[in-house]
């Protein structure tokens, strides 16, 4: 049993204490927030315990869940794994490569597990997706795309400073960009656009950007917290076929040579106890059976009890930050930003 602790009792922190709360195999023993209502009211609620200063909790806990912001985060995780403690963090892993090398290093010399909150990895369809390119089933990679359109006014809200969150492209567009190399691997090169389309928006509110990637192919990104339509689209198109989700969730897929068809997810990914996938009973339906694949919570758990590397370990957040300030620079500069693998070499994570 592992026992766990919450640092960190905003929004985010609340929600992920409610999924942990369930988790076989953890114990959520305690609730860290500088403000003492937040945790007292989370930690009430699912049975913890609570405190205000979380270097506290580490004689209490074997692992920590780090729920501050970027920019109130080095010294929590730095001070984490000085007292041997593994590590989950939301994402951006920080707002500059400098506070990501240090905190990098602190985990790897104390030998803790140091995750990040890159969800959509362990999210259909976009695992689904990731994993039938990998297969090698759609070919070579043409493209990838995602579009994420969140309306949302972040002027007064510490998102909205450009210094603290690092605009829309790093804390909302970074899990694309993770998406997205994910698929099509090291990139080569980044060409970018961003926009402050609010009056007295001092952050990022909309980017665009191309990314080459050094294996072929390339991917567009676009994402927004500007006051427009509602919108979620992604899409891998290879060299034998292609999967494209648009804004009604419908998933298609096309191989070359043959009529578009729609994908049912439940069926691809269902799994029976004798290992068939997406198996119907006599009537066509697909069956209730257990889901193939875990969540992040499970995968967190897993690593710490096995000592394996996270799908999305710090190294893996590193590299995201530096595509993301990238994408920065070419905004700024109007002109491409080539990322030599030499600069640094992506860390490869476990797949299993």
């Amino acid at each position: 049993m592992i026992k766990l602790g919450l640092i960190g009792c905003g929004a985010m922190g609340c929600y992920h204490a409610r999924n942990l709360a369930g988790q076989a195999d953890l114990e959520l023993a305690v609730c860290c927030d500088l403000v003492e209502d937040r945790a007292r009211v989370i930690a009430e609620e699912i049975g913890a315990d609570w405190c205000t200063d979380y270097r506290q909790i580490f004689d209490q806990v074997d692992a920590v869940w780090i729920c501050t912001e970027p920019f109130n985060r080095v010294q929590v995780v730095t001070d984490a794994a000085a007292a041997g403690k593994h590590i989950f963090t939301e994402k951006p892993v920080a707002l500059n490569l400098a506070d990501a090398d240090g905190m990098i290093e602190a985990a790897r010399a104390a030998g803790v597990t140091y995750m990040l909150g890159y969800c959509l990895r362990f999210m259909q369809p976009y695992k689904f997706m990731r994993d039938t390119f990998a297969s090698g089933e759609l070919g070579k990679l043409v493209t990838c795309w995602t579009r994420r359109y969140m309306p949302a006014d972040m002027r007064n809200l510490w998102y909205g400073r450009q210094e603290l969150s690092g605009g829309v492209a790093l804390d909302f567009g970074s899990h694309d960009i993770d998406w997205l190399t994910w698929v099509g691997g090291p990139v080569r090169t980044v060409f970018a656009h961003t926009s402050r389309v609010r009056e007295g928006a001092t952050a990022d509110e909309h980017s665009q950007c191309m990314l080459v990637f050094q294996n072929g192919g390339a991917a567009h990104s676009d994402v927004t917290w500007w006051e427009a339509v509602n919108e979620s689209s992604l899409g891998i198109v290879g060299t034998a076929g292609s999967l494209v989700v648009g804004r009604d969730g419908v998933l298609a897929k096309k191989m070359v040579g043959h009529e578009e068809t729609t994908v049912e997810i439940a069926s691809a990914m269902a799994i029976d106890p004798t290992g068939t996938l997406g198996r119907r009973d006599e009537t066509g339906q697909i069956q209730q059976v257990e889901m193939q694949g875990e969540s992040m919570y499970d995968h967190f758990i897993r690593c710490v009890q096995d000592g394996r590397a996270p799908v999305t370990d710090a190294p893996i957040g590193r590299e995201v930050l530096r595509t993301v300030l990238a994408i920065r620079q070419s905004a700024e500069t109007g002109a491409a930003v080539d990322l030599t693998p030499q600069e640094c070499p992506i860390t490869e994570a476990a797949e299993g």
